[in-house]
């Protein structure tokens, strides 16, 4: 079903998949008009809750003349983030790395915490490379616990970070690696090695290493 209305230079179209037949919710994100239920957004998200609050006695959303517009959002990103919500398939979220972080990002933004712990424990299922899940990790706040195993891995590889992946990580990062590393030359040493590789270190040991370092202390009780 098409809108008659114009955004920009684009036509207003009901999305395919989700503009929904019983919604109450009606959201513009850029070209796609979204129908659907504010009972999600208003249980999950502090944001949201705030943003209706603002707009109570008013009939924003009500109709597609008057939908709630989120900027900065894609439509790609909005939809993925909607799919947590409408999977067809229930309690099985099988998606790649891409469609988690969309989830992941928006989940963030608007303080989704049981969207963004499900997002955590999914990309936990998925091979992410050490550098690029510590990166994805930082951004978004979660705990640090999560990354041991991928601290570990950039720490005992043979060749140090490159540029571009020191420009990925951030100053401080680089230098805790460079610490932890560091700190594992010493210590071999100190025990007699020589020349020692870091193959030579147990993970088990390199794991109390990088929790010293990297001020990793306790379990989580949540992701985030």
């Amino acid at each position: 079903m098409v809108n008659s209305s114009e955004h920009g230079l684009a036509r207003v179209i009901h999305h395919k998949d989700y503009y929904i037949r019983g919604g109450d919710m009606t959201v513009l994100v850029e070209n796609h008009l979204y129908r659907i239920h504010s009972h999600f957004f208003e249980r999950e998200s502090l944001f949201f809750r705030q943003k209706f609050q603002s707009a109570e006695g008013e009939e924003r959303g009500s109709s597609d003349n008057n939908a709630y517009t989120l900027d900065d959002v894609k439509s790609e990103d909005f939809a993925r983030f909607l799919w947590v919500f409408y999977n067809p398939k229930y309690s099985l979220y099988e998606a790649p790395l891409e469609t988690w972080l969309s989830i992941l990002r928006l989940a963030n933004r608007w303080s989704f915490c049981n969207v963004k712990e499900l997002t955590v424990r999914e990309l936990e299922k998925i091979q992410i490379e050490p550098v690029d899940k510590i990166a994805i990790y930082h951004e978004y706040s979660i705990n640090k616990l999560f990354l041991i195993p991928a601290y570990i891995a950039v720490c005992k590889r043979d060749k140090p970070l490159t540029f571009a992946e020191g420009m990925q990580l951030g100053m401080e990062t680089v230098l805790r690696v460079a610490d932890a590393r560091e700190r594992a030359r010493q210590r071999a040493a100190e025990s007699g090695i020589r020349s020692p590789t870091f193959d030579d270190f147990e993970d088990s040991d390199m794991e109390s290493m990088i929790r010293e370092v990297f001020g990793i202390m306790s379990r989580p009780t949540s992701p985030i």
